[in-house]
């Protein structure tokens, strides 16, 4: 990602689209729309694949701290129990993330009405964002559209495409109205949290008694040395699991592996080292730091789980004898591949700071499977059963969300993780912050 050219007369946008994936974006380019922005570029989302998890890496570089959980409602491991999501808590308990938004934290009602009515929600929380835009006293705008989530989960293609195309020609004459009203350029960048498959949505089950015949106790809080908690909300293709003991983290993940929903789960024994289980395939993932960044290495143990092999053929001139290769070396082999970026994901998930409660154990789903609340699922099929497209996995679909900039100069690389995503924004948000602007 190249720097900005900014001019100090010209404010800025930054407009989340919750959910749109980077194939709705590539569409709607090759339609027309950003032709004279740079991108779209594929946004590489955090595993998982989660808004929370998506927007503590996207807006890392403004200093904001981690998310509390990987959604609204999950296991606090420091207290030792569930909390969040409910209609009490939802408005009034928001993450760190949350604050850089100027309108308020969306509460129970929007999100409902997101999936009655998406199409109409969709447009009608765009106009309330341009009409903020042109109001606002402040430097910097950060707005969140997240009727997108429903227009995603409950419609083809068609209709994120071509409400997308809209975005972008509201956004022009956006730009084109606050040049005469506000007499001074407005730069926008354009990007989505995470994406989202398009298969029909199958739910898993519970996976209970897989860990109950794996001799762990599925509780609600960790006591015993046996003890598991795995929680479940909405419609997801990842799964969480708690452990007391962290040694038992790989008869878990066999256990859960076993499932034939789950394409793999993945776990850390030591620091520096991931381990990767399927039904049918090991991988090791290792990493180091060095002068010139992080370096990984990938360990076919069996079954080339992470598909990984093209990849590496690719990459044979920049992989040292001991088997290790920078992680833009990985990034450049992988971005488009069946798991995007999935050493560097996979390590951050288990290994990283911006998830403060992180699980033993994460599980990644296959395209269209649910391990969430079975009456989350009862409730999407509102639409007479065109429930679809799920995320949260490191599969490409629920992992590749997009990223458009108009500013001049902007310069977007092919593909990029979230938390550099936004960095070329950093120093502006981080003035705009000291100087009081407000996040409500």
């Amino acid at each position: 990602m190249g720097l900005l050219s900014r001019e100090g007369t010209a404010r800025t946008l930054l407009l989340a689209l919750d959910a749109v994936p980077y194939r709705v974006a590539r569409e709607a380019a090759r339609l027309g729309a950003f032709a004279d922005w740079s991108g779209p570029a594929a946004l590489i989302a955090p595993f998982p694949s989660l808004t929370h998890p998506a927007f503590a890496a996207l807006f890392q570089p403004f200093d904001v701290g981690p998310s509390w959980g990987y959604e609204v409602r999950y296991f606090d491991a420091q207290a030792n129990r569930m909390t969040g999501g409910n209609p009490l808590t939802y408005r009034r308990e928001v993450p760190p993330w949350a604050e850089v938004f100027d309108q308020p934290h969306r509460g129970v009602a929007a999100k409902i009405t997101n999936y009655v009515s998406s199409p109409r929600a969709a447009v009608s929380e765009l106009s309330a964002i341009t009409a903020h835009v042109l109001e606002s006293p402040h430097e910097v705008v950060v707005a969140y559209l997240g009727a997108t989530d429903g227009y995603m989960h409950l419609y083809e293609d068609d209709g994120p495409v071509a409400f997308l195309i809209e975005v972008y020609q509201r956004l022009r004459e956006l730009q084109e109205q606050h040049l005469r009203v506000r007499g001074c350029r407005l730069d926008v960048a354009l990007f989505s949290d995470h994406g989202c498959a398009r298969e029909r949505v199958h739910y898993t089950g519970s996976f209970k008694p897989l860990l109950r015949d794996a001799g762990l106790r599925v509780v609600d809080r960790l006591d015993g040395p046996l003890d598991v908690v795995a929680p479940t909300f909405g419609i997801v293709n990842y799964g969480a699991l708690f452990l007391s003991d962290p040694s038992l983290a790989e008869r878990a993940a066999l256990a859960v592996s076993s499932h034939q929903a789950v394409e793999l789960a993945a776990y850390s024994p030591e620091p520096g080292r991931v381990e990767v289980r399927s039904r049918g395939g090991h991988a090791r993932i290792a990493w180091r730091d060095s002068d010139a960044g992080v370096l990984y290495r990938y360990e076919d143990l069996g079954g080339d789980l992470l598909d990984l092999r093209g990849a590496m053929a690719s990459m044979q001139a920049d992989i040292s004898s001991d088997g290790y290769a920078h992680e833009e070396v990985w990034l450049r082999a992988t971005a488009m591949g069946r798991y995007p970026d999935p050493l560097r994901r996979l390590a951050q998930a288990l290994r990283g700071d911006r998830i403060a409660s992180r699980a033993t154990v994460l599980t990644s789903l296959g395209p269209g499977w649910s391990w969430g609340l079975r009456s989350a699922f009862a409730g999407g099929l509102v639409r007479g059963g065109r429930l679809r497209g799920t995320h949260g996995g490191l599969d490409r679909e629920s992992s590749l969300g997009f990223l458009t900039i108009s500013a001049p100069n902007a310069v977007v690389a092919d593909a990029v993780p979230a938390d550099r995503a936004l960095a070329p924004f950093a120093d502006v948000v981080r003035a705009a912050r000291r100087g009081g602007q407000g996040s409500r």
